[in-house]
């Protein structure tokens, strides 16, 4: 359940003639500094984000880099990353004002976090560029609803929401930010 892999079977006989006090916590323990640690757990998380290695669509180009994005999550399973700086990082990290760097100090692993915006769906030689651009901003909308809030906030772009207190104006304002930022590369 934590590394995403069944033991080896010389693991797994070990473990059963291991009767001393604490072998289950060692197995734990191994199994939780194992660097497949991130890459099982933080699979749920890029899944939530519908992090893609593509743009989708047509042509289906590659997103550049996008591997950056993937490797900063399973890092930060692995680090043990507090989840509040997590979750701000994701929203912000490229605006804080003390960006957490990498563990030897040669980039900010803070900027990466923000690219979860990026991982929607491109549409190539679109007729409508406003039309797509609302629909890219209501992807990121709902990615960061349904991943950092646990809400549908994109259900109110058209009405107010049926079941939560969200109205169409904080989907607008949501939509005003991030219609007001640019997906750049450093």
């Amino acid at each position: 359940d934590l590394i995403g892999l069944p033991p080896a079977p010389d693991e797994l006989q070990d473990f059963l003639e291991d009767t001393s006090a604490g072998a289950y916590q060692r197995v734990v323990e191994r199994l939780l500094a194992s660097p497949h640690y991130g890459e099982r757990w933080g699979r749920h998380w890029l899944d939530l984000v519908r992090y893609a290695e593509t743009n989708g669509h047509e042509f289906d180009n590659d997103k550049l880099d996008a591997w950056r994005y993937r490797d900063y999550v399973i890092r930060a399973f692995n680090d043990d990353l507090p989840y509040d700086v997590f979750v701000t990082e994701q929203i912000a990290g490229d605006l804080l004002a003390a960006p957490r760097l990498s563990a030897d100090g040669s980039f900010e692993e803070s900027s990466i976090g923000p690219s979860m915006y990026w991982f929607g769906e491109v549409l190539n030689s679109a007729t409508d560029s406003v039309k797509v651009k609302a629909d890219r901003v209501d992807n990121q909308i709902d990615v960061l609803g349904k991943a950092m809030l646990g809400l549908t906030v994109a259900c109110a772009r058209c009405h107010d929401h049926k079941f939560d207190p969200i109205p169409t104006s904080d989907y607008y304002a949501l939509a005003g930010i991030m219609h007001s930022t640019e997906i750049m590369e450093q």
